[in-house]
């Protein structure tokens, strides 16, 4: 689709069933050449930044830079031992709101965040291909589950729109397989008890959801959401770091330390009642206070931390 074919569908939803009603979103990018009028403007992601805040993109930069090209399926990203993916961690979870990047977005409701879907490898397999020589599809490594939390808690803390594929949460499996849309459907099934063998990973992501709701800096989608970023900092190598304005949720302020590096990642806390929201290994941490004097990422772990 071009531009302005896009802009018009927009407008004529709004004027029938309201601003509010509906989502119109797309992949930005085409699969081949198009055949257009020379001076075309298409609907990719090159313009979402000039479009209404409404059409909105599945964004490929956010799930390239946490696992690594899905066309290359070998070259790992940010959780996966990939290098000077940093910056564009920060750009993820600030939604690609800035003016540099591989993405660029008017507001966070223009962005579709991702690790995995349909198409291609799903997120448990592409750990596995990275991280496990052995290249065990059905048991997980302590590093495959590692980097399977890491990524999960990274996508759940962007701002913008979440998107994951079914059974991402229990670390479905195709064996590798990256195209699977002709295979059969014990390759393509959600597999119920491979949810209750991975269970404490199925917790972690429910945990994550479920804090995600209650922190209004993260699911705020306006134009202004960038306000919110008080701050972002590389403190060490495969580490990154980023403090959110929260004033009307239960904590005044989100702290998020994602350290993808081998080493624990301390960082100074600024003054005031931090509360351990969610680490490496739990998620539910923010049901009950639990007061930390410092922010001391474990390698390969997350940390989200909320001001009291």
């Amino acid at each position: 689709l071009d531009a302005e074919l896009i802009q018009r569908i927009r407008t004529a939803l709004d004027e029938r069933f309201g601003r509010g009603e509906k989502l119109v979103y797309g992949e930005p990018w085409a699969a081949a050449s198009t055949a257009c009028r020379r001076g075309t403007r298409l609907a990719d992601k090159a313009a979402l930044s000039s479009l209404d805040p409404e059409i909105g993109a599945f964004c490929d930069a956010v799930r390239d830079a946490v696992k690594g090209s899905v066309s290359r399926r070998k070259s790992p990203g940010f959780v996966n031992g990939g290098r000077n993916f940093e910056e564009r961690i920060l750009q993820s979870v600030t939604a690609w709101c800035g003016d540099t990047g591989a993405f660029h977005a008017a507001a966070p409701s223009q962005v579709i965040t991702y690790l995995s879907c349909h198409d291609d490898m799903t997120l448990w397999d592409k750990l596995v291909a990275t991280l496990d020589p052995n290249l065990d599809w059905e048991h997980g490594t302590e590093k495959v589950l590692r980097a399977n939390r890491l990524a999960a808690a990274i996508c759940m803390t962007c701002q913008g729109r979440l998107f994951f594929l079914s059974g991402e949460e229990f670390g479905r499996t195709k064996q590798g397989e990256d195209n699977t849309f002709r295979s059969p459907i014990e390759l393509n099934r959600l597999d119920w008890q491979r949810a209750w063998e991975n269970r404490e990973l199925v917790e972690y992501y429910k945990g994550l959801i479920a804090l995600r709701k209650q922190i209004p800096a993260l699911c705020d989608k306006s134009t202004r959401a960038r306000e919110r970023v008080l701050h972002t900092s590389i403190p060490a190598p495969r580490c990154a770091v980023v403090e959110l304005d929260n004033p009307e949720g239960p904590w005044k302020r989100i702290l998020l330390i994602d350290n993808a590096s081998s080493r624990a990642v301390s960082v100074s806390l600024p003054d005031g009642r931090w509360e351990l929201l969610a680490d490496g290994e739990q998620s539910f941490w923010w049901r009950a206070p639990h007061p930390v004097q410092e922010a001391k990422a474990a390698p390969g772990s997350a940390l989200i931390l909320g001001l009291a």
